[in-house]
């Protein structure tokens, strides 16, 4: 469960309010369609302000359709939404390519996009409108736990894109970018932006949680190496700022780099704050119900408002836990529990008008082998987020399965791949014959150097029998001799490839 709340002191009176979405949540679907106004009640009756939802590595999906996919010993049911409906009048970006001002979505002209610029091409893409003025009004925000409420509607508009990636090394993670608008008359003073998350590592009372104020990241780990529902080398999970609140210092020293634009006199505030609450206990460690004890969390304080103490180091902190919980050194958490996590970013203002662009990745891996070594994996895979990002993604090459010929082979076999010698692109094919005993079976194919280091995992999932081709992106990797290898209980084979630069 992850959500985002936004606090700030507002208007000349600096008075605390506070928007939020946890379990529950203070925003409805839709606009404010005029600064400064409630929206009327046709907009929160209007369908179509809805989330929407499409794929674009699937020209089969252009127009919408259902796919199934499995993960877990479960079937989950995809809906997309076709691209002609994606909704560019309200707000949703897409990529121009046929010159032709407006949007023509075709598969090899305009299509939908993650917008500010950047022209990367996600697998999958989604797009939703929402404002705190619940159901329309101008009522008082509700208060539950972790439901901090009790104030007034700020006025805030966010456009939430959430998009994916299927290559390598993006494949366990996915991006969230909001857009976030003061809609208000009035300025938003000390403005915090504020990710709130319980990512439970399966049991949900044995998990610790740390963060890393180098990477501008939180991370949540199992506390030993053995989870009831993972079993052993349980995962960890990561969420990395990589684009936080941005504020303007007039410094010429100071440059901000984003994927689309260099701003001087500008930077990121960072991870300013990392925090957490317990879902049981007093009110100054638990779940808030009111903005006020909100708005200390969000800040780096407890919810009482008083500072945490770094064990380590004796002084004061708002980044708890920012000690090296791969190596067990410096002030990381020592009880395992049942965490709430706080990611904030601020502080800021945010006059009447004004826009904040945050983007987060949110990571899984257990590549590490053990529970404090995975904090480490999450470490190299958030700089492969941020590297992946400031590049707009333009090296990420899909390496997804795709079966290419309905023939059912009568053999395993593992073909050469090509173009070979590449740099940095090539393509693998491999298939799978018939089989009596089931309809799938376990496929795995990886690729290792010469020492017989594995350097990827292409593959490693159950597959029908058929006729698969996968891309693989070398883009990192040295040149040199390399082998890619299909496994399966029943057929091992080893070709090798040239990576030349």
């Amino acid at each position: 469960t992850s959500g985002i709340w936004i606090g700030a002191k507002v208007g000349p009176q600096r008075e605390l309010r506070l928007a939020a979405s946890f379990y529950n949540t203070h925003y409805s679907p839709g606009n404010i369609p005029v600064i400064g106004q409630v929206p009327p009640s046709s907009v929160c009756s209007d369908p179509s302000w809805r989330g929407y939802y499409v794929q674009l590595s699937d020209p089969n999906l252009i127009n919408g359709g259902t796919r199934y996919k499995s993960a877990g010993g479960r079937q989950y049911t995809f809906n997309y939404d076709s691209w002609a409906s994606w909704p560019v009048q309200k707000g949703a970006p897409y990529v121009e390519v046929n010159g032709i001002p407006g949007y023509q979505p075709a598969w090899n002209g305009d299509r939908p996009g993650i917008g500010n610029g950047m022209t990367a091409r996600p697998e999958e893409l989604s797009f939703f409108v929402y404002m705190d003025y619940t159901n329309c009004t101008n009522n008082q925000h509700a208060s539950e736990l972790s439901l901090p409420g009790g104030t007034l509607p700020m006025g805030v508009e966010i456009q939430q894109i959430n998009f994916m990636f299927n290559c390598f090394p993006l494949r366990d993670m996915y991006f969230v970018k909001y857009r976030i608008i003061n809609k208000s008359s009035l300025n938003w003073d000390s403005t915090f932006i504020t990710n709130v998350n319980d990512p439970d590592i399966g049991e949900s009372v044995d998990d610790a949680i740390g963060c890393d104020s180098v990477r501008n990241m939180g991370f949540q780990y199992n506390f030993d190496n053995d989870d009831p529902d993972y079993g052993m080398n349980p995962p960890a999970l990561g969420i990395r700022y990589l684009q936080s609140s941005v504020i303007s210092t007039g410094n010429q020293n100071d440059t901000l780099r984003l994927p689309y634009d260099t701003l001087i006199g500008f930077k990121q505030n960072g991870l300013t704050a990392f925090n957490n609450f317990a879902g049981s206990g007093n009110e100054c460690i638990s779940d808030p119900d009111n903005a006020a004890f909100a708005f200390n969390y969000m800040r780096g304080l407890n919810g009482c408002g008083v500072p945490y103490i770094n064990f380590v180091t004796g002084v004061p902190s708002s980044l708890r836990y920012n000690g090296n919980a791969c190596l067990r050194t410096g002030w990381y958490d020592s009880i395992p529990g049942d965490y709430r996590g706080f990611m904030s970013s601020g502080p800021v203002t945010m006059n009447s008008g004004d826009t904040q662009i945050v983007v987060l990745s949110y990571m899984i891996t257990r590549d590490g082998g053990n529970n404090f070594q995975n904090v480490c994996a999450l470490q190299s895979l958030s700089d492969s987020a941020l590297k992946y990002y400031y590049n707009d993604f333009r090296t990420c090459v899909p390496i997804g399965i795709e079966p290419i010929s309905t023939e059912v082979p009568q053999k395993f076999e593992l073909f050469q791949n090509y173009p070979n010698p590449f740099n940095p692109l090539t393509k693998i094919r491999f298939s799978i014959p018939a089989f009596v005993e089931t309809t799938r079976r376990v496929v795995s194919l990886r690729i290792y150097d010469v020492l017989g280091k594995e350097i990827a995992v292409l593959v490693n999932q159950q597959l029908k029998p058929g006729i698969y081709e996968i891309n693989w992106n070398a883009e990192n990797i040295p040149s040199g001799v390399y082998f890619y290898s299909l496994i399966t209980n029943e057929f091992t084979q080893t070709k090798k490839m040239v990576v030349l630069k």
